[in-house]
């Protein structure tokens, strides 16, 4: 089990860590701006996949994890939102991992106004 990562963080451990590489001037990355090109990046063999990301068409990045007992999400929006949800709880015969990231994009797009 050692190669399936092992972080230990809390979701704003991993926000926070999400916005130091995340490509936006907000606030100043970690890695070199053609580092996280590089990261982010899909393969010629999956084309929703980079290092470690998933990417989508709408420069979109995220990661899910899942052992048992676990759901997890961090997402990097191409709008600037990022946010992370973690879970004590992992259901195989659903797909826990698409109803936690439709969840939190439904409360973001609940939001009228952001200040």
């Amino acid at each position: 089990m050692d190669s399936h990562g092992g972080w230990l963080a809390t979701p704003r451990d991993l926000v926070l860590f999400a916005t130091r590489v995340d490509g936006f001037p907000t606030t100043p990355d970690i890695l070199r701006a053609d580092t996280i090109a590089r990261m982010t990046t899909p393969s010629a063999a999956n084309p929703n996949y980079a290092c470690g990301w998933n990417v989508n068409r709408l420069n979109h990045w995220w990661h899910t994890g899942s052992l048992p007992g676990t759901q997890t999400i961090l997402v990097r929006t191409s709008t600037g939102f990022c946010w992370a949800a973690l879970t004590n709880t992992r259901q195989r015969k659903d797909d826990m991992a698409l109803a936690l990231d439709n969840l939190i994009w439904n409360m973001v797009r609940g939001v009228s106004r952001w200040t």
